[in-house]
C-alpha cells in the first residue's frame, strides 16, 4: 500500500511539473559572473520593505522582463534576500538566493537545491567594496 501512494505522489507530482531539475541546476550553474552580478542588482532594486515582519516572504508571481532568461516561477523577497524559483515543487526545488539585498551582509547568489547544504557553494559574491 504505501508503495502505491509513494508511486502516486511521484506522479501527480511529476504532472504538475516537479521532477527534472537537472536542467534548472545546470542552467544556474553555467550563468555568467555578469549575468550573476545583474540579477542581484535587478533583485536589490526590486525587494520589499525592510519593515517586513521577521521571517514573512513576500511572492511575486508577476516577472518583470528582465528575469525572462531565467524562466522563474516566482520571486520570494523578505527585505534582505531574494530566492529565485527556477523550478521544482514541494521540497524538491531548484532556487538561486540571492543574500545581501539591503547592503547589509555578504552579497551573494548560491543555488538551493533540497540536498545542497546551506551555503555549501557560492555562485557569485560581490568583490570587496564592489559598487552596488
Amino acid at each position: 500500500m504505501r508503495t502505491a501512494v509513494v508511486a502516486l505522489l511521484a506522479i501527480s507530482l511529476t504532472a504538475c511539473g516537479c521532477g527534472g531539475n537537472e536542467e534548472a541546476t545546470a542552467a544556474a550553474r553555467a550563468l555568467s559572473q555578469e549575468r550573476l552580478a545583474k540579477l542581484h542588482a535587478d533583485l536589490a532594486r526590486l525587494r520589499t520593505p525592510d519593515d517586513l515582519p521577521s521571517g514573512q516572504w513576500h511572492a511575486m508571481k508577476d516577472i518583470p522582463a528582465e528575469f525572462s532568461d531565467l524562466h522563474p516561477r516566482e520571486l520570494l523577497f523578505d527585505g534582505r534576500s531574494a530566492r529565485v524559483h527556477l523550478s521544482g515543487c514541494v521540497d524538491d526545488k531548484v532556487m538561486l538566493v540571492a543574500t545581501g539585498l539591503d547592503g547589509n551582509g555578504r552579497r551573494l547568489i548560491r543555488p538551493l537545491p533540497a540536498e545542497v547544504d546551506r551555503g555549501a557553494i557560492v555562485l557569485w559574491t560581490a568583490p570587496p567594496g564592489g559598487e552596488r
